[in-house]
């Protein structure tokens, strides 16, 4: 006879173990198939990217002056932050060592993978705010094993890391902010020091709010600068005999021999608005000091840095950081902050501004530190980041339900279909069920509503925002994965309550089975194709075949090489449609392979080539060389990725 589960029997083995097995058992995997992976058509120029950001930082902490052909206007790769790409090429250069058999977007994609067990991190810590431990680990497990997440997490090397940052950058906040409510809790508890805490706040808001002023003296410099320059033209171009005349003639010995022009750059230089933003701090902190030691004596120290927390002081810095580099990847990681600003005021009210103006401060300096293209002109520039970001200038079409769109004009159901029919279809009922269970809570404890207007946030305001403004949206949903994990956060609150309900070991092992089984088998059968998974309720990958897109990056061009390896004459010439790298990376050193040749026509290529490889996005493989012989396939469950055609 079945019984309950005993949980004492387990109760040797924690969540947070088993996590970390899981971590453990995924990079042993990716030892084992990292290396069985296509490269996506854009890799080669994001590697560059990383590279040349590196040597834009170490001239940067030389003191050197960047190229800017070189450093900062490289391609639209500019408009991300390049701190991924850094680290990335770092480890990777690194793990050359390791894995000396595999090729050099191999490792960066075991890289990719690595990193993206900080996401299975970050999302466990998120989601025990919401569910036990165990149901946590539950729905970690549940989005490790995503066909669609799986895949990406090798060969994306933008979407991804800016997801696993996302993530970290909530859960770095949620700790922040729960700290600030424990620490508001201990003040209003202890009546004897509340007026000395009171103090200590407003000094603390002061302080911060100069703090934030300094900060935005560096990342503002360029907005700063240009009142700078008007005072010092008001006052060179004054009339002689005025008094602002007679106090340029004092502050500069030769203000008749130099162009107004040098005064300026002179000005700008001095740092003069950071001097006076130090000075006023020195001169509170003093006045605060004297005053207070007057009327307190001994106690005033004890009092006056009362609230100093060394913890609060570390998670604040953490969550700041944690935001800025997720910021220095892509431009839409303060949307995060607002979260966690929205959370806080919520929680813990006006007493965390100064908390959380520090909070901002250092996420705003992080972002320019990292990020070389806003060196130069910060404001202005990350203005036209979020400009192009918005509007993403993507030529091509986009297959959706049949149709082709432009990408900047699909139908508002374009994110929640292909979210819908990407995700397995286990997690997309269980997510339902779990909307409707976090209602109700949070209908029935309205002190922690809170939380969960932070995850209808996360979801909603992204996909809203692009349905209302017809912001770009292409290659699926990629740009969108980091609004996954509060779908998974609402299917862990549904797996918690059916399997509290049920409390039957036999039929929750069964279940839990059942949950993960499309996703485990989705991984085995599309391998090395796992990023084009499509569900059941669309039919699978057969019933998304012209239909929406598959192979859209042209990782199959790699098992093309294999092809073209084994069957093509020496010294053959090779045609690539769209991207050259997977096959330049693995075809034979006699195969002569052409760089990317993206918009063309048959009509158009001369005929020195002995084969064409051509992918089936944009139905290219029907109308490019109708008359060449098709001498390979690449399939993957029956679904055509792309072909080889003997032009000779």
């Amino acid at each position: 006879m079945n019984r309950p589960i005993n949980n004492k029997r387990l109760s040797f083995i924690k969540p947070w173990h088993a996590l970390a097995a899981l971590i453990l058992f995924n990079l042993l995997i990716a030892a084992l198939i990292g290396d069985n992976f296509g490269a996506a058509w854009d890799e080669p120029s994001y590697y560059i990217y990383g590279e040349r950001s590196l040597d834009a930082y170490i001239r940067g902490l030389s003191g050197l002056d960047l190229i800017p052909k070189k450093h900062i206007y490289f391609i639209d790769l500019r408009y991300y932050g390049p701190f991924y790409a850094v680290v990335g090429k770092l480890t990777t250069d690194t793990l050359t060592f390791v894995f000396k058999s595999w090729s050099y977007a191999d490792i960066w994609h075991f890289v990719n993978f690595s990193f993206f067990q900080a996401a299975l991190i970050s999302l466990y810590s998120v989601a025990k705010r919401f569910m036990n431990s165990w149901a946590a680990f539950g729905i970690v497990l549940l989005f490790s094993t995503q066909p669609l997440l799986f895949g990406h997490a090798f060969i994306n090397p933008k979407d991804i890391p800016f997801m696993t940052f996302f993530l970290a950058s909530i859960a770095c906040g949620f700790i922040m902010v729960e700290s600030f409510a424990g620490k508001n809790r201990t003040i209003d508890s202890a009546g004897t020091e509340l007026q000395a805490s009171n103090l200590a706040v407003r000094y603390n808001l002061v302080a911060a709010i100069l703090f934030g002023l300094f900060v935005f003296s560096i990342v503002g410099k360029d907005v700063i600068a240009a009142p700078i320059g008007w005072a010092v033209s008001f006052v060179y171009n004054s009339p002689p005999d005025s008094t602002w005349s007679r106090l340029f003639s004092m502050l500069a010995n030769r203000a008749d021999q130099l162009p107004v022009e040098s005064y300026i750059h002179k000005a700008v230089n001095s740092k003069i608005e950071q001097i006076l933003i130090v000075a006023v701090f020195i001169l509170i902190t003093a006045n605060k000091i004297i005053s207070g030691y007057k009327q307190n004596n001994k106690d005033f120290f004890s009092k006056f840095f009362y609230q100093i927390d060394l913890q609060l002081i570390f998670k604040i810095l953490m969550a700041g950081v944690v935001l800025g580099l997720a910021t220095s990847i892509r431009l839409l990681a303060p949307f995060a902050g607002l979260l966690i600003l929205g959370y806080s005021l919520l929680t813990s009210g006006r007493k965390s501004l100064p908390s959380l103006i520090y909070y901002f401060s250092i996420a705003a300096l992080i972002t320019y530190l990292t990020w070389p293209f806003l060196w130069d002109k910060p404001i202005y520039h990350l203005i036209e980041s979020f400009q192009v970001m918005r509007s993403f200038p993507f030529n091509g079409a986009v297959r959706f339900m049949g149709d082709n769109f432009a990408s900047s004009n699909l139908p508002w159901t374009y994110i929640p279909t292909l979210v819908s029919i990407q995700i397995t279809a286990p997690v997309i009922i269980l997510s339902l069920i779990g909307f409707i269970i976090s209602l109700w809570k949070s209908i029935k404890t309205p002190g922690e509503g809170g939380k969960f207007l932070v995850i209808y946030s996360w979801l909603l305001v992204p996909v809203g925002l692009q349905i209302i403004l017809h912001s770009s949206v292409y290659d699926n949903f990629r740009q969108f994965l980091f609004i996954l994990p509060p779908i998974f956060i609402l299917a862990g609150m549904a797996l918690e309550t059916i399997l509290k309900r049920i409390n039957h070991r036999l039929i929750n092992i069964a279940l839990s089975i059942l949950f993960l089984a499309p996703g485990l088998i989705g991984i085995i059968s599309l391998h090395p194709y796992q990023y084009i998974y499509y569900n059941r309720f669309i039919g699978g990958l057969r019933g998304a075949a012209g239909n929406f897109e598959t192979d859209y990056w042209l990782t199959s061009y790699r098992e093309a090489a294999v092809y073209l390896n084994e069957n093509a004459p020496t010294s053959a010439s090779i045609l690539a449609w769209g991207a050259s790298s997977n096959i330049a990376d693995h075809a034979r050193e006699d195969l002569l392979v052409h760089l990317i040749v993206w918009d063309f026509s048959s009509d158009d290529i001369p005929e020195v080539y002995d084969y064409a490889v051509i992918t089936t996005r944009f139905d290219n493989h029907l109308f490019l060389f109708q008359n060449a012989e098709t001498v390979f396939e690449v399939r993957k469950d029956g679904v055509l990725l792309s072909v080889v055609k003997k032009l000779k």
